[in-house]
């Protein structure tokens, strides 16, 4: 009871004097709270085989309370043991520099000064990683020779209370140290987490260069974690243990210095540190060295397949390829085709050209040239020879000249504005050409032009357009021959026809005559058996021998009839032999 009582009394004595020393009790705690600041380096120890790199990253821990915004300080190491090949802010806790880490090796001396807007809290902020060259073997140090920590009080107070030193042992190659035998004994006592799987969206082939230099990487997140560690190092198998940093599933890292790099991480549980993972990326963001292209026509204004002289280099990466572009064509050209320095163009041709060449290395980073230049014609052939109007059936001959000998002459021959043929002549000895069209035009107008290829591909441009009008020839003149030959088959038939009618009407003419002596034949012994047969039926009229008075005149009366019609057919039978003579006559 003593006791509560007297600590009850504490309490209320200390509530009667707060208000009274409230600006001591606050200017106390925050220096309580601001209080044992210390700089130190990570890894502080290690073993690294000579001639090799190793990364030492400079950080600082806040003693907790309000924090720290500032840091200064100066590094000191023997550079007959190590010397600094670079130092990086990446990753820093501090984006304000009042002096950007640097670093002498004639001195054996890297100095810093820098903060943040903000406050930093923990334990083991990184300020900047300083690479060492490991140069002579044997052990040495690494420490503050300064140093200067502000507490983020708005006061600037400095809350510095230490330095960390270092120590690091250069061995020749093959005799690393093994890892401590305690971590040995901290695996014996659990399962360790597993190795962790790392995933980059940035840098997601080891293989590969990236132009991407700052670089992000992920992982997954387990339940057990108590500590996590990562760290990128220049080095393939740095201990990222000595790098704790907050248990988070991806981190994006500021901007890396070109070169190939290593992200290192491990899991920590309760039963310690599991295996580490190492990831190589690699970093190229600079593009390839600047250059100037040159054209070279071999002193020939109209050669049609100029040479194209360049050459740089990529110091990171390396070139991957070329691009040769000339208006809307881009052709991917391979460093072999390039290796003597010059490219040769394809087949160009007359015309103004601007070409740029784009240097591109396996980061895809590119640097590009150009240049612009002129490709002549050669000079346009003339057609001195060309009709104005032919038939459809008379031969078309083009006749010309040219200033080049034994070249091909390419002739050109357009109907209407229609897409035009092409026909080919080589110009003699002294440049003179000779075309004959094989084939027929058909009625129209064309358009007939031609220019200049020689051996090279070189070419002129086209020369005058001359007109040809092709008329079709009169019917007579087209089927002459043809209507001869018809007549003449015509007129043969009807001889044939003719003679055959002839003989047809002679063969008929013979056949009437008989028929029509055959009728009078007939007729006169009809007539004749008539009278006989009046004789005979008017005596037996009255069965009286003599004839009687009215028997006489019917008699003389029948007779007379016979005789008539005797003589009317006798006429007419003679009038069908006056016709038949006639028409005798007239067939003759």
């Amino acid at each position: 009871m003593r006791r509560i009582f007297l600590f009850c009394l504490i309490i209320l004595l200390f509530s009667f004097c707060l208000p009274i020393q409230t600006g001591f009790v606050s200017f106390w705690l925050d220096s309580a709270q601001a209080a044992g600041a210390t700089l130190f380096l990570s890894p502080s120890s290690g073993t690294y085989t000579i001639n090799k790199n190793f990364t030492v990253k400079v950080m600082v821990d806040s003693g907790g309370g309000v924090g720290i915004n500032a840091a200064e300080g100066i590094i000191n190491y023997d550079s007959s043991h190590l010397i600094v090949s670079r130092v990086s802010d990446s990753g820093s806790i501090f984006k304000l520099w009042t002096a950007e880490p640097t670093y002498s090796n004639t001195e054996g001396k890297v100095t810093f000064g820098g903060g943040t807007p903000g406050a930093y809290t923990g334990n083991a902020g990184t300020i900047f990683s300083v690479t060492f060259t490991a140069k002579k073997i044997g052990e040495t140090q690494v420490s503050f020779s300064s140093g200067i920590v502000l507490a983020a009080d708005g006061k600037g107070t400095n809350v510095f209370s230490g330095f960390g030193q270092a120590k690091y042992t250069i061995v020749e190659a093959g005799k690393r140290e093994t890892k401590p035998k305690e971590e040995a004994k901290e695996k014996a006592k659990g399962i360790l987490p597993p190795i962790p799987e790392i995933y980059s969206l940035t840098h997601p082939d080891e293989d590969i260069w990236y132009a991407e230099n700052e670089p992000e990487f992920s992982w997954k997140i387990l339940s057990d974690l108590t500590g996590l560690s990562y760290v990128i190092t220049e080095e393939a198998t740095t201990d990222p243990s000595l790098y704790p940093e907050s248990i988070i599933e991806t981190k994006k890292f500021e901007k890396q210095e070109d070169g190939i790099w290593y992200f290192h991480i491990k899991y920590q549980n309760r039963y310690g540190w599991g295996q580490a993972a190492h990831r190589k990326f690699q970093v190229d963001a600079t593009p390839p060295e600047s250059f100037i292209v040159i054209v070279d026509n071999e002193g020939d204004p109209t050669n049609p397949t100029p040479k194209l002289g360049f050459k740089t280099e990529d110091k990171t990466s390396g070139l991957s390829h070329y691009q040769i572009i000339i208006g809307e064509e881009i052709k991917a050209v391979s460093l072999e085709e390039v290796a003597g320095g010059y490219y040769q163009l394809s087949l160009l041709k007359p015309g103004d050209y601007s070409v740029t060449v784009v240097a591109v290395d396996k980061a895809q980073n590119s640097a590009s040239s150009s240049a612009n230049f002129v490709v002549d014609p050669l000079k346009v052939p003339i057609i001195a020879s060309i009709p104005k109007i032919i038939d459809k059936k008379d031969d078309l001959i083009i006749q010309g000249t040219s200033f080049y000998p034994q070249v091909n002459v390419k002739i050109y021959i357009s109907k209407n504005n229609k897409e035009a043929e092409e026909f080919s002549v080589k110009t003699d000895d002294e440049g003179n050409w000779m075309y004959f069209y094989q084939g027929s035009l058909t009625k129209g107008n064309y358009e007939i032009w031609a220019k200049i290829i020689d051996s090279r591909g070189a070419e002129s441009l086209p020369s005058a357009k001359h007109l040809l009008t092709v008329i079709s020839p009169s019917i007579v003149e087209l089927y002459g021959w043809l209507i001869i030959i018809i007549l003449l088959i015509i007129i043969l038939f009807l001889i044939l026809y003719i003679i055959y009618q002839h003989k047809r009407f002679n063969e008929e003419k013979v056949r009437i005559k008989s028929e029509t002596e055959e009728v009078k034949d007939k007729l006169r012994k009809i007539f004749s058996a008539l009278r006989e047969e009046v004789d005979e039926l008017i005596e037996l009229a009255d069965k009286k021998p003599g004839l009687s008075e009215t028997e006489r005149r019917v008699k003389e009366k029948l007779q007379e009839s016979l005789d008539i019609s005797e003589e009317f057919i006798s006429k007419e039978v003679e009038d069908v032999e006056k016709e038949i003579k006639l028409k005798k006559k007239e067939s003759v």
